[in-house]
């Protein structure tokens, strides 16, 4: 081969390598330093997102947003001074049974009176409660701003309930949401009326 066509050959593979990828080329003092990236999300995540249905996509939005420490201080230090209390418990269940129940259902399985005409569907509050993003800050921010920057029909409640107020919700929904009114029947004593009709909740005749 001609000396003038292998000189022009290793030219061309010479410059086939950026220069900085020949350590002989690299200026003194250069580091091996990863390049900075631009502050922007994962390209993953937007990938997986665009590529759930709606109902997917919003809860990995609003659960990216709040582990991301995208959401103001009074929700993040917010301190539940409420407590899991019974009355904290009996006090929830009557404002979920009041806001809550016709959308997430009455044991919190997302299936309530108003939930298949909704889309994205009511959280399964349920499962919610037990994951580990659901901590009483994640679930007051939840409740008091609603789904409405996430796309959801899922009203704000910051003006019309007080944070002691979501807090009693929370306190029910980890207590598994019970049946309060599945009351023992009132004792007969003095002075009580006889009847001979069955009770209403046993169907038995005393």
């Amino acid at each position: 081969m001609p000396r003038m066509l292998i000189f022009v050959v290793l030219l061309g593979l010479a410059g086939a390598f950026p220069p900085d990828s020949r350590g002989e080329d690299a200026p003194a003092g250069a580091k091996d330093e990863a390049p900075t990236l631009p502050n922007t999300r994962p390209q993953g995540l937007d990938w997986g997102m665009s590529n759930a249905d709606p109902d997917q996509r919003q809860r990995m939005l609003r659960f990216s947003t709040f582990v991301n420490g995208e959401v103001p201080d009074t929700y993040m230090k917010a301190e539940n001074t409420v407590g899991y209390t019974v009355r904290a418990i009996a006090e929830g269940g009557t404002l979920y049974a009041t806001h809550c129940r016709q959308c997430h259902g009455t044991l919190g399985l997302g299936n309530g009176d108003l939930a298949y005409a909704l889309k994205p569907s009511p959280a399964l509050l349920a499962y919610l409660v037990d994951q580990p993003v659901a901590v009483d800050q994640y679930l007051l921010w939840s409740i008091a701003e609603g789904g409405k920057p996430f796309g959801t029909a899922m009203p704000s409640f910051k003006d019309r309930l007080s944070r002691e107020r979501i807090f009693q919700i929370v306190a029910y929904l980890r207590a598994g949401f019970p049946d309060l009114e599945d009351e023992p029947a009132p004792k007969k004593g003095p002075g009580a009326a006889e009847t001979d009709e069955p009770d209403e909740r046993t169907h038995d005749i005393d």
